[in-house]
């Protein structure tokens, strides 16, 4: 952990009365996801629809808009531009 990152632990801790140890585990609990429980099939299908309304939300007037090539491409060249 570096440095300045303890010390700010060790000022928090001791306005706690807690561990930095336990202090940190407790911060990092918090910033862990927690596995969700498995879905049941109704609420898969409700996620599916509601992923599906997306579905073409963006139109660009430009046929090859989604064209995977010509993306490619495109970050390609700006990868390979100084952006000066």
């Amino acid at each position: 952990m570096p440095d300045q990152l303890y010390e700010a632990f060790e000022h928090a801790a001791a306005a706690r009365g807690r561990s930095v140890e336990a202090l940190a585990l407790e911060s990092l609990a918090q910033l862990v996801p927690t596995a969700r429980p498995p879905m049941t099939p109704a609420e898969r299908r409700a996620a599916r629809e509601l992923l599906r309304r997306h579905c073409g939300a963006v139109n660009s007037g430009d046929p090859h808009f989604g064209d995977n090539e010509r993306i490619d491409a495109d970050l390609a060249r700006e990868y390979a531009s100084t952006h000066e």
